[in-house]
């Protein structure tokens, strides 16, 4: 974590943070681990059982954007803070973009990152995409 602290706001280290405290209680209520792997310039967020990443953060100045897996159309999103995402963002893993400027921001941003640790859960557990229309064999 200490190369990301170096270049952040303290803004953004406290969103950070409120993130953290608020998505990790839900992994281990399932018994699971949310694995912090730390680049440069991203921080990605990881269920351990499920070996699968749910949420890809970058830390600016004063802000935090973060990429989750589930489209706009997929969250339960009462803020409105769920935006797409750039078809190059993750290999196009990621649909979704989260800016948070402010702290208040924080548990809004929270509820939509534990809808794409949910929704890996969900496909790991034999869910399915509910976009994805089944084929049915011509007579």
């Amino acid at each position: 974590m200490e190369k990301t602290t170096e270049w952040t706001s303290g803004t953004s280290r406290a969103i950070m943070a409120g993130l953290r405290e608020r998505v990790r209680p839900v992994a281990i209520r399932r018994r699971d681990r949310v694995e912090e792997h730390v680049g440069r310039y991203w921080i990605s967020w990881r269920s351990r059982n499920r070996n699968r990443v749910f949420a890809e953060i970058r830390a600016l100045q004063g802000r935090v954007q973060v990429f989750i897996l589930p489209g706009p159309r997929d969250l339960r999103d009462s803020a409105g803070l769920a935006r797409r995402a750039p078809r190059t963002q993750g290999w196009g893993w990621f649909r979704s973009r989260i800016e948070v400027s402010s702290l208040e921001g924080v548990e809004p941003a929270a509820k939509l990152i534990v809808q794409s640790y949910e929704q890996v859960l969900a496909r790991e557990n034999g869910g399915r995409d509910p976009r994805i229309a089944r084929r049915t064999q011509g007579l």
